[in-house]
């Protein structure tokens, strides 16, 4: 009996990791300073603001738009701050990305069958 009761909470454990949000994903994206990363657990096209411009790039373009931050601001170390719940069809989180400034980044989640895609980035000077 303890093994089928093992076994079952094993599989919900699994499960939960494998319908969650990406998290542990995009810490290790933003710390390594990987685009490619990044716009791969994103939706089709994604908003992109970086300290005030923005706009809606596909796939390709974001990867550049994020190649072309990391470059100016190679990372030193990226820490959440928030990380919004798993409920509903969109959740939220908020990060602290060190490079030669300090930045805060925004994160906007859509839920898309039983994934979690990101949305939206929003890359805005630390205050």
């Amino acid at each position: 009996m303890n093994i089928i009761f093992t076994s079952l909470l094993s599989i919900l454990f699994a499960l939960n990791t494998f319908l969650s949000i990406p998290f542990q994903e995009v810490k290790s994206a933003f710390e390594q300073g990987n685009a490619d990363k990044i716009i791969a657990l994103g939706t089709t096209k994604m908003l992109i603001s970086i300290k005030g411009k923005e706009g809606v790039y596909s796939k390709s373009q974001g990867k550049q738009v994020l190649k072309g931050f990391f470059t100016d601001y190679p990372p030193q170390s990226f820490s959440f701050r928030f990380r919004g719940e798993d409920k509903g069809t969109s959740s939220f989180a908020v990060g602290d990305y060190s490079s030669s400034i300090p930045f805060r980044i925004s994160l906007k989640f859509k839920k898309s069958g039983n994934n979690h895609l990101i949305e939206s980035v929003t890359i805005a000077a630390h205050e």
